[in-house]
């Protein structure tokens, strides 16, 4: 068409340009790369005639030799792309019966030509330049040319390349549908046309004007997983997608899905190089309220680099610039780098038709990213309702970026539910300190509630900054309920928002939508709080810990933005406020701003708990954590608890210290930010409790980034379980043997159920025979002392002093005392008895009992004969005298003196002597109160 003769006289000169076409197909064959079709499969269900096109002829001679037959064949018997359209028309069969297809390995291009006796119709289709068409489809047909075969004209040809005018029509896998004009009109008769796979772009040159007409009457038509670039640019008469209504019949239910619309970022579109052409997305023609478009879905599609072109504007801002439109549904595309025609709220990227909307009308999951300058707003709409409302339009969870005056307009609309929409940061807001919600109209905002729009109703407000949680969550806290993606680490905070008091209201229970941004806009949507009533009330949020990331003007790319600091914890930037009538649509403007205060990395100490004794016997230890912010319970085990332990004087084994943690457990009341430790160790130690950094986690998925710190995390143990005694020596061939017991110390948990010791003579012992009366002895439940012992050894030569160690395993179903170390009974044997004289003295009146010496010297000896009487305290002084031969001859060691009264010493153990030579001396002293019978007897070896 001559749409481009005012360009330098372009549409004469084209047509004239012959002997280029073989470069140019073979350029364009080149180029078929850089928009890779898409591929689909082809159903064989219910197929039962197939055309295979073995042959690319488009001249006179492409015909079919007998329209009819069933058979595709030209005079010259081959098949072309015509006479297989000639036969499918012909036979009109029903839906999927023919396919026509081309045979593996076939490929080339199908060249249509000017002139127009080859085509198959020469009737003018549209008001915008097509004069005819290279084909034509009137019956249901399928056509996969498995993207092997193209059909682009190498001339400027003033025809469509494909006139689609019936029902149930199937492109598959066609890819480079290109001509002078439209690559395929959809006629008044099409109904149920289906574009699936492929890919066309105009880079060989700028003849194509259109990827796609669509004439009033046509129905159904979707096109999907497609891919789109180039067409030339003549004002309104040239778009990718062009609604050509020649009267006022509606064009139902267009789908436009998971299509790639690539715009290029060069600009040269002449007659030999195309690869800079830009045109419309959509355009209509005429604009006006003849053209009725009942049913409009672009969905899951994505288009990038759009200059100075249309987008998806159904208006111009007045009735009589307005198609009629219905059922608009705009979902899940990316819109990247859009520069748009023109500004303000007429020349919006997606302007909706002017006046009421029917139907159900929806732009939802989109991303809006402009670029660095043009259309300065996003979606506007001008409802030309005085009252009420002008339809039912809703607009979430979209994000805008780099509108610069209002990303919504709405005016003359009433209620329409615009909610949780993200905005970049360079989206126009009210500045900071932006004290002040956005009420105002036509002025620099996210959302402009302009005359009867949503009832300009104030929104809801935060009355202070929003503060971490650091305790348990306030009652009557009102939770938000959060899109975040359940593995999202979190921060938990809390938020106190007022309702507004002057008017106009918003409606008596409402839902709270909570946004977060970096300076003034609101980049990230926090989560909803339900059905908010009263003045005000306590939100608690959840805020994603780490980078989010969003789209940035370059395809592909993003920047991040961080609410939380994953490293430090830190909170930063501010949070606003929108207010949805709950049950309804009614939307607010936003509130004001205001930040954060708090730390969202727990910072812990541990330290023995208040009531743990310190030393102690008992054998669970407790600790406390405590951290800044309430943790998950689940995280804070006895594994992250590290417990360590260093032996002290009365340690008997520092390898079996065993130190553990056991146990950690929430203290109830305090919001999981307290926990008690239960730690154990098997010997007397000094146990200490830590936790290491990144071993808690918190109520939102951060861990402790330091060490707990600690004043006191150390408590000493003694192990309260000991024998009696622990050395003696032994005479091979004594019957009466020595005796020991087990006992527990002074204050020692009581136990509550029987100590079992099971005792064993090492191997040394057992080979000179040393034997135990028992090898089981058992203390009771509620008792502290076990049963005697009795050691023997048989008779034999021995050397002096050999040693025989007799050792001990504790259990026992009291976890206070299962499994602690028992200190091993050391035996020293000889051959021969040696020889003790033993000297008990009493003393009566003493003043200082703390040494024998002392006794003697303050006090008066009782001599024998002296009057005492029951009860009187006495003391007495033990002279021990090494009176041994033999092979005694050298100093006996750990010489154990008893009484047979078991009220002195413990349990009637005096006392031990470390080392006694032959013919040395040493004392002993006991005091106790004097009982019936003879105490001056005794004595003990």
């Amino acid at each position: 068409m001559g749409h481009r003769k005012n360009v330098g006289g372009r549409a004469l000169s084209r047509r004239r340009v012959r002997g280029f076409r073989r470069l140019r197909l073979l350029v364009f064959t080149a180029a078929i790369a850089l928009v890779a079709p898409i591929v689909v499969a082809t159903s064989a269900q219910a197929v039962t005639h197939t055309f295979t096109v073995n042959s690319l002829d488009a001249s006179v001679n492409a015909r079919d030799a007998k329209v009819g037959d069933g058979a595709c064949a030209t005079a010259a018997g081959t098949c072309t792309l015509r006479a297989a359209l000639e036969e499918s028309n012909a036979l009109n069969l029903s839906k999927d019966s023919i396919l026509i297809t081309v045979a593996d390995g076939f490929a080339g291009n199908i060249n249509p030509v000017a002139t127009t006796s080859t085509w198959m119709s020469t009737t003018t289709l549209t008001t915008v330049g097509d004069t005819g068409a290279h084909f034509v489809v009137t019956a249901p047909v399928t056509i996969d040319f498995k993207n092997q075969v193209t059909i682009t004209a190498s001339t400027d040809t003033i025809a469509a390349v494909f006139h689609v005018n019936g029902p149930d029509i199937s492109f598959l896998n066609m890819s480079h549908i290109l001509s002078g004009e439209t690559s395929i009109v959809a006629g008044p008769n099409a109904n149920g046309f289906l574009l699936d796979g492929g890919a066309t772009s105009t880079d060989t040159n700028y003849f194509p004007e259109r990827f796609m007409v669509l004439r009033e009457g046509a129905k159904n038509i979707t096109v999907q997983n497609y891919r789109l670039q180039g067409f030339y640019y003549y004002a309104n008469l040239t778009a990718l997608f062009l609604f050509n209504a020649q009267n006022n019949t509606p064009i139902e239910n267009v789908t436009i899905d998971n299509v790639k619309i690539t715009y290029p970022t060069g600009t040269t579109c002449n007659s030999s190089n195309g690869s800079g052409c830009q045109t419309d997305i959509i355009q209509f023609y005429p604009r006006s309220q003849s053209s009725v478009l009942n049913g409009f879905t672009f969905t899951n599609s994505s288009v990038s680099n759009l200059t100075s072109r249309d987008g998806l504007a159904f208006s111009r801002g007045t009735a009589a610039t307005s198609v009629r439109a219905s059922n608009i549904n705009i979902s899940n595309n990316s819109f990247i780098n859009m520069q748009g025609s023109g500004t303000g709220a007429n020349n919006a990227f997606i302007t909706l038709p002017y006046g009421p909307l029917a139907g159900s009308n929806r732009i939802s999951g989109n991303e809006f990213v402009r670029a660095t300058s043009g259309q300065t707003y996003a979606v506007a709409w001008n409802g030309n309702t005085t009252s009420g409302s002008a339809g039912e339009l809703s607009i979430e969870d979209n994000y805008f970026d780099g509108y610069s005056f209002t990303s919504v307009y709405l005016i003359n609309t009433g209620d329409v539910k615009v909610q949780k929409n993200t905005f970049g940061a360079r989206s126009a807001s009210q500045t900071r300190p932006g004290t002040a919600e956005e009420t105002r109209d036509r002025t620099s905002l996210l959302l402009d509630n302009d005359f009867n729009a949503n009832g300009l109703v104030n929104t809801w407000f935060p009355a202070a900054n929003a503060q971490v949680l650091a305790g348990a969550m306030p009652a009557q806290t009102i939770p938000t309920v959060s899109s975040l993606s359940p593995e999202t680490s979190t921060c938990v905070a809390t938020l106190d928002v007022l309702a507004p008091t002057t008017a106009p209201l918003p409606a008596s229970t409402v839902d709270l939508d909570v946004y977060w941004t970096a300076d003034r806009t609101a980049e990230v949507y926090l989560g909803r709080a339900e059905a908010v009533t009263g003045t005000g009330a306590k939100l608690a949020l959840n805020l994603p810990v780490g980078p989010q990331s969003f789209p940035t003007t370059e395809v592909g790319g993003s920047h991040n933005v961080t609410i939380v600091n994953e490293d430090t914890g830190a909170a930063s930037g501010y949070l606003r406020v929108q207010t949805i009538a709950h049950g309804s649509k009614q939307s607010s403007q936003y509130s004001r701003l205001v930040g954060f205060s708090g730390n969202c990395r727990p910072e812990l100490t541990i330290n023995q708990a208040a009531d743990q004794n310190d030393p102690t016997v008992a054998r669970d230890l407790h600790y406390k954590i405590v951290s800044s912010l309430p943790l998950n319970p689940e995280s804070v085990t006895a594994a992250v608890v590290g417990v360590s332990a260093v032996g002290t004087a009365a340690t008997i084994d520092a390898a079996r210290l065993n130190p553990r943690s056991v146990s950690v457990t929430p203290i109830e009341g305090s919001a999981n930010r307290e926990f008690d430790v239960v730690a154990r160790v098997d010997d007397s130690a000094v146990v200490t409790a830590t936790v290491a950094a990144g071993k808690v986690i918190g109520s939102g998925g951060l861990t402790n980034r330091a060490s707990a710190t600690s004043t006191d995390n150390n408590v000493t143990f003694s192990n309260p379980v000991s024998v009696k005694p622990d050395s003696f020596t032994l005479v091979k061939g004594e019957p009466s043997g020595k005796d020991f017991f087990f006992q527990l110390g002074a204050g020692a948990p009581s136990p509550s159920s029987e100590l079992r010791f099971a005792s064993t003579v090492d191997t040394a012992g057992v080979q000179i025979g040393v034997k135990l009366s028992t090898g089981d002895s058992v203390i009771g439940a509620g008792e502290t002392t076990s049963g005697k012992v009795r050691a023997t050894a048989s008779a034999g030569d021995v050397p002096a002093n050999t040693k025989a160690v007799v050792s001990h395993a504790l259990s026992s179903d009291d976890v206070n005392y299962d499994g602690l170390v028992v200190r091993s009974v050391q035996v020293k044997l000889f051959s021969t008895d040696p020889s003790i004289q033993i000297t008990k003295r009493a003393f009566v009146e003493v003043s200082d009992s703390s040494t024998p010496e002392r006794i003697m010297a303050t006090g008066d000896e009782a001599l024998s004969g002296t009057r005492l009487t029951d009860g009187q305290s006495v003391c007495f002084v033990y002279t021990v005298k090494n009176i041994s031969s033999d092979d005694w001859a050298t100093a006996l060691t750990d010489v154990a003196v008893t009484d047979s009264d078991t009220r002195l010493g413990t349990n009637g153990v005096i006392g031990s002597i470390g080392a006694l030579p032959i013919g040395q001396s040493s004392m002993l002293s006991a005091c106790g109160a004097l009982i019936p019978g003879d105490t001056t007897v005794g004595g003990g070896k």
